[in-house]
């Protein structure tokens, strides 16, 4: 498993939406970090780092403050109403020989066979919640899908976790499926409302028999 990043953090001070602001134009993103049994503190994290490290998928770095690193999880990470500039981030300490809680991202590689026929990949859970020491915690869960044929599901079941994790969700939650073609279930639902006609037409018919 690749090292976890660092994070070069200072305290701060000063908290609200001026304060951020003039953090944010020297680089520097708001964040808290709290934990069990610790009182919340407020810190101003590198902004490059910490961008490095959402790219890259990382649940757990370590914050540098001053002489010292403190393992810590992203809990979470707030962005702009564009989805593109980071504005806070929540860090949490963590005891390495615990277990946590953590949600993990779903990823798919590869292209199904049903796409390529025509059918629709449907992506029902984007993420799963899983239990394991903080050093196991997975970077993404990935999906082979190149052999899924339409009307194929893929449940919590059939994922696939290193070993140490353990999914917390339902085995029979649907991650994804590959749905038919939309033309196909268009042309479905336009045979199933001319089968319906006679019957509306025929209903009709005699009603105005009797109102007669």
């Amino acid at each position: 498993m690749p090292e976890n990043p660092v994070l070069e953090t200072r305290k701060r001070t000063e908290s609200g939406t001026r304060s951020a602001k003039r953090l944010r134009g020297k680089g520097l993103i708001p964040a808290v970090m709290y934990g069990a049994g610790v009182e919340t503190e407020l810190l101003a994290v590198d902004g490059e780092a910490l961008y490095e490290a959402v790219e890259q998928r990382a649940r757990m770095v370590e914050l540098k403050i001053g002489s010292k690193k403190r393992p810590v999880i992203i809990k979470d990470v707030q962005f702009d109403h564009l989805d593109s500039d980071i504005q806070h981030v929540d860090f949490e300490i963590i005891k390495m020989t615990d277990n946590i809680t953590i949600n993990v991202s779903i990823e798919t590689h590869g292209t199904p066979r049903g796409v390529r026929n025509g059918g629709i990949l449907e992506l029902v859970h984007r993420h799963v919640a899983v239990e394991c020491k903080p050093n196991a915690i997975p970077r993404e869960i990935t999906v082979e899908v190149a052999e899924l044929k339409i009307d194929d599901v893929v449940t919590v079941a059939d994922l696939a976790v290193p070993e140490g994790v353990r999914i917390l969700d339902n085995p029979g939650v649907t991650i994804l499926s590959i749905q038919p073609p939309r033309v196909e279930l268009e042309e479905e639902e336009a045979v199933s409302e001319e089968m319906a006609e006679p019957e509306v037409i025929g209903q009709k018919k005699q009603e105005e028999e009797e109102a007669e």
